[in-house]
């Protein structure tokens, strides 16, 4: 036991350094995934659709979709830059892949909970006078909110288990840190637990904000 203290004290900075960034990343891609994939989900949904336009970000969302997240974070990193003769952080690289991939799901769930409304709705709001820019904002959107708001959350919860996977462009979150601390240690029973149990906090600690946010949208 003490050899395990002793472990977890010695860890504990690099593993911080290492959560620091996983959140960071997090709130910047889900801001990024929520804002896109939620435009996205309303010029793609039935009543709002642009003839050629939503047709084009079908495909495009297709595309995300249908590309594996990992192959997506190698693209961006490696391929791209190379193609327009750029430099790109890893950070950077990471963030546009994490948040336009998900913002891809995101879009499909919103376009499915904007599909489920009655078009009675979209009916009366014209007969008040509303525009259709007020119409989503005022009426659609805290509508499919409701619907929606679990598989949203879900999404953001598989978010934050994805940038797991950006330490392979050298990224130092959570799950790099530990590995770099294994290799040091030679313990991994004790640095994947731990690993373990930090992100099962961050998830409950999301599903928390989810139950107070639906019994918001209750009242």
């Amino acid at each position: 036991m003490e050899n395990v203290l002793l472990l977890l004290s010695n860890s504990m900075p690099l593993l911080l350094k290492g959560l620091s960034m996983t959140l960071l990343l997090w709130l910047c891609a889900t801001t990024v995934s929520l804002i896109v994939g939620i435009i996205l989900g309303v010029l793609r949904s039935n009543m709002v659709r642009i003839p050629y336009v939503s047709t084009m970000l079908d495909g495009v969302t297709f595309v995300f979709r249908a590309v594996p997240f990992y192959v997506q974070l190698l693209i961006a990193y490696f391929v791209i830059p190379n193609l327009v003769g750029l430099t790109i952080s890893a950070f950077a690289a990471a963030l546009y892949s994490l948040g336009f991939c998900s913002a891809s799901y995101v879009s499909q769930i919103v376009r499915g909970g904007i599909n489920a409304i009655p078009a009675g709705q979209w009916e009366a709001a014209q007969v008040l006078g509303y525009t259709q820019c007020d119409t989503i904002r005022y009426i659609i959107v805290p509508q499919m909110l409701k619907i929606v708001l679990p598989a949203l959350v879900g999404e953001c919860d598989q978010l934050l288990k994805s940038t797991s996977i950006v330490s392979t462009i050298g990224v130092l979150e959570l799950t790099g840190a530990g590995r770099n601390i294994i290799v040091q240690e030679m313990n991994p029973l004790t640095i994947y637990t731990l690993l373990a149990f930090i992100y099962l906090c961050m998830s409950a600690v999301l599903a928390t904000f989810s139950a107070w946010v639906e019994r918001k949208l209750e009242i």
